[in-house]
């Protein structure tokens, strides 16, 4: 019997657009390959992009959410799960905040996982480390943004 292969795509909110093309092209391939995409439900930048080709090419894919629905509009070919906060707890005992939670399940349900990082986002990284630490297959592809401060 031939297990399925299940690939996290995540990445920054704010993005290039090379990262977003670059995030098209990896649901294009994931896609030829038979693979079950799983990814955020955040209405910018990476997953949003994620789930817009999805969409476009009908990919077999699970959207997962702190929500009781999808923030950017979900998916009808596939799935979408919330996560709630109290399946993680940090060291201490504490729940870890709904996005962490959602990040942790989506790289302990993955086979495969790619962060489309752009330099800055904490939690992209911080999602990477965990995939590292967990043992995952996990690509960090770094597309950087420049930062403008607030004067």
């Amino acid at each position: 019997m031939k297990s399925e292969t299940h690939l996290l795509m995540a990445g920054s909110r704010y993005s290039t657009r090379a990262a977003l093309t670059y995030a098209r092209r990896a649901v294009q391939r994931a896609h030829q390959l038979g693979w079950i995409i799983l990814v955020g439900d955040n209405p910018k930048g990476i997953d949003m992009a994620v789930v817009q080709e999805c969409r476009r090419l009908k990919t077999k894919v699970i959207v997962a959410g702190v929500a009781n629905f999808p923030r950017n509009g979900g998916y009808w070919h596939g799935s979408y799960l919330k996560v709630t906060r109290d399946l993680y707890r940090s060291a201490g005992g504490n729940l870890l905040n709904g996005y962490t939670a959602r990040d942790r399940w989506l790289v302990d349900n993955c086979q495969r996982a790619l962060f489309i990082w752009n330099g800055n986002s904490p939690g992209t990284k911080a999602a990477y480390d965990y995939a590292v630490q967990r043992g995952k297959t996990a690509d960090l592809i770094r597309f950087d943004v420049q930062v403008h401060p607030h004067d």
